[in-house]
């Protein structure tokens, strides 16, 4: 009976007024949190091809596992912030006013995840190439600015609780500057890491096998696009956040960017073993007269990308030199 009265008292209102418009204010929340369920299922998909038999060390599991589990509280918070938008505050933008503690924590989750990524990130160029002044340069550079994009992230988290009226409706100075330094710092990161590892690996290229040159081009493809993806998404983040500042079109980038960082993660984890099938068996009998080896037991998964360990020199007993590419799964 309560559902039928609650469905009278709905139509004879209807007559009366014509509803509200909601779409010009929810429209970009709602598609973007969309979108990021089609995603959330991606990465969710992605886990299960890669987690029955992972071969990687037990701590780049725990970090898949870590970055799965904060995928779905995320959508979790986000959906939970949505409903508060919209079911009990049906018709209202008042709640607009503040923003959900909910939003909060997942801004704080999206800081994690992305300091996480791009620190080990770095880890992996180091594992590339860690000798040089050059080299060294731009690790600390990396470093840095990874480490200011995640003091920015904190700096959001605090002003969405410190200045909840100041995030939405009323944006506050405050915000709007922490947000730009983590925003637009993490887009710089990512350029740059980018760049390093191709730049690193396209030296990397032995010159006496086109397999491994193909191995090596098929690693780069993958970082390039990985990178792209997650750089076209925190610039569009920022320019909509400062160049509309009275609408919520940012907020669609936003709940989507922590879903970017766990799919291509998982993506690259899972696309290893195609490039080896594909390129590492023809290697083998190839590169043993040629004096390159490939062995299978210091390829690591990234979770930004493929860790391609560097090329070094080793001095066998006779007088030559032998390059070898060491590329496997852990």
């Amino acid at each position: 009976m309560m559902l039928q009265d609650f469905l009278a008292t709905l139509a004879a209102s209807a007559e009366d007024s014509p509803g509200i418009d909601m779409s010009a204010i929810f429209a970009p929340f709602f598609w973007g949190f969309f979108v990021s369920i089609f995603l959330g299922g991606i990465t969710i998909v992605q886990a299960y091809m890669y987690f029955p038999h992972p071969t990687d060390k037990t701590s780049v599991q725990v970090l898949a596992a870590s970055m799965l589990i904060l995928d779905l509280i995320s959508s979790a918070l986000v959906a939970q912030s949505l409903y508060y938008y919209l079911i009990p505050h049906f018709g209202s933008t008042a709640p607009l006013r503040t923003i959900t503690p909910e939003l909060s924590a997942e801004c704080l989750i999206s800081g994690i995840l992305t300091f996480t990524s791009q620190m080990y990130f770095v880890h992996q160029i180091h594992s590339v190439k860690r000798t040089g002044f050059l080299a060294w340069t731009i690790l600390v550079g990396l470093t840095l600015f990874a480490i200011i994009t995640f003091v920015g992230g904190i700096g959001c988290v605090a002003t969405m609780y410190v200045f909840a009226y100041g995030v939405l409706a009323d944006r506050s100075k405050d915000f709007a500057i922490f947000f730009g330094i983590a925003k637009g710092f993490g887009a710089v990161t990512d350029i740059m890491a980018t760049i390093a590892m191709c730049t690193y690996l396209s030296n990397a290229k032995t010159g006496f096998s086109t397999h491994t040159d193909n191995l090596i081009k098929g690693l780069i493809q993958y970082i390039i696009e990985r990178g792209a993806v997650v750089t076209l998404i925190q610039t569009l983040l920022l320019i909509t956040f400062f160049a509309a500042p009275n609408n919520l079109y940012w907020l669609a980038f936003h709940i989507n960017v922590t879903k970017l960082y766990a799919n291509t993660f998982f993506c690259m984890l899972n696309a290893r073993k195609n490039l080896w099938k594909k390129h590492a068996p023809k290697n083998e009998s190839t590169l043993s007269s040629s004096g390159i080896d490939i062995h299978s037991s210091r390829f690591e998964a990234s979770a930004r990308s493929y860790a391609l360990s560097s090329l070094h020199r080793e001095e066998p007993e006779m007088p030559t030199i032998t390059k070898s590419v060491v590329i496997a799964e852990v």
